[in-house]
């Protein structure tokens, strides 16, 4: 048996939580279930927006420090995750992950023992995805997934339900059937969403006592479907009332934080895309992997900063988190171009003479004759294909190919005599058009008409 758990916050009560604390990382610490029913609900921006944060500045010394207290880069970004992602963005996480080691490092080590080695440190399926991707990657293509993944317990999908059943003492009961036990059973007991289920409202009304049971392993939806309303006449029969609301079979639909009318409670509850992507990210996470970030979050605005924004104070502050030029363009463009028109990216970035070329010339030709087109030659070696357009001699070694040339005078004829238009024959006979129009014979074929629009 079961006990009847407390009965979930009110919005009042979580307001009255919030009051009592002025800074988001103690409220955080102290109030965990509270945070939690607060960020579920989408109120953090209502309750939580005066709340001060607390804001890491921490230098590149201090980031190589942090890493030292790991052995590998999937520790490093799960125990501090926002110093990963800082050293990442400045450009120093290799520099700083030099003493780390990689359980995989070659691809020639992508060995089914070695996989599953990686695979025993994780519960479930999608942690070991989240967690160490290539290696989950390589198991599924090589087909080793099932077999290294043994240990882990079968979770639900969109095609794997399980029917359960809740019996209550003074002889109701209620069958149904989910892709997720777990949730499923918080859902039950009022802990996910506003809307009551009929099990929540025979609790409260009645207080009865009652016991869950687990009625089948995972089966596959239309299969559960027809089991679930089997399960239901069964009980039905026996003498129990069924809470039943309607007739089994239903699939329903995806419930919890990632349900439609959930994400669109979080999204209401935020003003600037900016603030909802930072408060809540496995929210946007999701959105983005999914492709409905454009369905959910498109009345949210943006916050553009002006074009005065970046003065060439502000410019020259975040130059020390950036190691070279080529990092400030791509991280901070706009910094990249104020601190370029004042003529001071030299000082603090000097250019740095090129190498000569890697390829010798005379290997390169070598190599060139070796290709039968210019594809060929730059997809397999970029580096000479490079230097030979430079020096100026690729078109003697592979002419440029003219594919005009499949064809005849007289087939050329034949073709723009059947074609009305150029946008015709631009459609059908792209060679024939380009040959037409280099040689500058367009308009002798298809004149522009020169009447005008009445």
């Amino acid at each position: 048996m079961q006990r009847l758990q407390k009965d979930p916050y009110t919005n009042e009560d979580l307001a009255g939580i919030a009051a009592r604390y002025d800074d988001v990382n103690s409220f955080k610490k102290n109030e965990k279930s509270a945070y939690a029913e607060i960020q579920r609900r989408g109120l953090l921006g209502k309750l939580c927006g005066r709340m001060k944060r607390r804001i890491r500045s921490l230098t590149n010394e201090d980031l190589a420090e942090i890493a030292l207290r790991y052995e590998t880069r999937t520790e490093f970004m799960t125990g501090d995750g926002s110093a990963y992602n800082t050293a990442r963005s400045r450009g120093i996480l290799n520099n700083i992950c030099r003493h780390m080691t990689r359980k995989i490092a070659r691809s020639e080590s992508y060995t089914k023992e070695n996989c599953h080695i990686v695979a025993i440190e994780y519960n479930t399926r999608a942690d070991f995805q989240r967690g160490n991707c290539a290696v989950y990657r390589v198991a599924k293509q090589r087909g080793w997934l099932d077999d290294i993944c043994s240990h882990m317990p079968v979770a639900g999908s969109g095609k794997k339900r399980k029917v359960y059943v809740y019996t209550f003492d003074d002889g109701f009961a209620y069958v149904g059937l989910t892709d997720n036990i777990h949730r499923r059973k918080k859902e039950h007991l009022g802990q996910f969403r506003k809307k009551r289920s009929a099990v929540l409202t025979h609790i409260q009304e009645t207080g009865a006592k009652f016991e869950f049971k687990e009625l089948t392993d995972w089966l596959d939806a239309t299969e559960a479907g027809q089991v679930e309303d089997d399960y239901i006449k069964k009980y039905a029969a026996e003498g129990w009332t069924m809470l039943n609301r309607r007739k089994g079979g239903g699939m329903g639909s995806r419930t919890g934080i990632f349900a439609p009318n959930s994400i669109c409670s979080l999204v209401t509850a935020y003003e600037y895309a900016e603030d909802f992507k930072e408060k809540e990210p496995g929210i946007y996470e999701y959105l983005c992997n999914n492709h409905l970030y454009s369905k959910f979050c498109s009345g949210l605005k943006h916050k553009r900063k002006g074009p005065n924004y970046w003065t060439l104070e502000k410019s020259l502050k975040v130059i020390p988190q950036r190691e070279t030029r080529t990092i400030l363009q791509r991280s901070q463009y706009q910094a990249y171009v104020a601190v370029k028109k004042a003529g001071l990216l030299g000082d603090y970035y000097p250019e740095e003479t090129r190498p000569a070329y890697k390829w010798p010339i005379d290997k390169c030709i070598k190599i060139a004759r070796t290709c039968k087109s210019r594809r060929e030659l730059h997809k397999k070696y970029r580096g000479a294909y490079n230097v030979l357009w430079k020096a100026g001699v690729l078109e003697k070694l592979i002419p440029s190919q003219k594919y005009w040339e499949k064809y005849n005078d007289d087939e050329k004829m034949k073709i723009i005599a059947n074609c009305k238009t150029k946008r015709q024959l631009h459609d059908h006979y792209r060679s024939v058009y380009e040959w037409l129009r280099l040689a500058g014979r367009l308009d002798e074929f298809f004149p522009k008409c020169l009447s005008k629009k009445p």
